[in-house]
């Protein structure tokens, strides 16, 4: 199996990547924004494939689902590519990762809820050793800690985290909560989730 049929709908991701392409480099904001948040664009580039400033239109549906796509009438957002591993271990962009410059938390995927990567920084899940995997909010806060780390996407992010194991630490007890809910109560048991602190505070399953 190739990687390409792990995207159930290839032909809307490769047309996002070739407009995501065309717009590279149009928007003045992206030096002032990798200064304002300190980015190494190399390591970015090395894990998330690109980071891009563009016009993006996002919306949302009454099912959860979420999108963006780019428009001339959309407002500055800051995109990314979402690298996962095929069968073969050769990484490969599963989707497209988009948020406002002003609201890194309203952040959404090209492919949508139900298609495309469920999280990003899947190789950090491996090969830990007992370390706490860091679970990032969103997206910047992940390229801002060099790509160490993950951040959930998805829903479909859950079975990610329970196949890596914990203990997982949040970024604070609200987003530890979070985690908590998302992983459910009989998952949340099996896996510590830790938040920063002195003594680095469990969240109770």
């Amino acid at each position: 199996m190739s990687a390409l049929h792990l995207v159930r709908n290839p032909d809307r991701l490769f047309h996002a990547q070739r407009e995501a392409l065309r717009v590279a480099g149009a928007s003045p904001e992206l030096p002032r924004y990798i200064k304002r948040h300190r980015l190494d664009l190399a390591t970015i580039t090395a894990h998330a494939g690109f980071l891009n400033i563009a016009l993006v239109k996002f919306w949302s549906g009454n099912d959860g689902d979420s999108s963006f796509s780019f428009s001339p009438d959309g407002t500055p957002a800051a995109v990314i590519e979402a690298i996962l591993f095929g069968p073969d271990c050769e990484p490969f962009a599963a989707d497209l990762v988009a948020w406002p410059l002003h609201d890194p938390d309203a952040f959404t995927t090209v492919m949508g809820i139900n298609d495309g990567a469920d999280v990003l920084g899947p190789w950090n899940m491996v090969r830990r050793r007992g370390a706490p995997l860091r679970v990032h909010r969103h997206p910047l806060a992940w390229l801002k800690s060099g790509c160490d780390g993950c951040v959930v996407l998805k829903p479909g992010g859950r079975h990610w985290l329970k196949r890596a194991g914990g203990p997982f630490l949040a970024e604070d007890l609200e987003h530890g909560q979070e985690l908590r809910d998302l992983l459910g109560p009989e998952a949340a048991m099996r896996h510590r989730i830790l938040v920063p602190g002195a003594a680095r505070q469990e969240v109770a399953a």
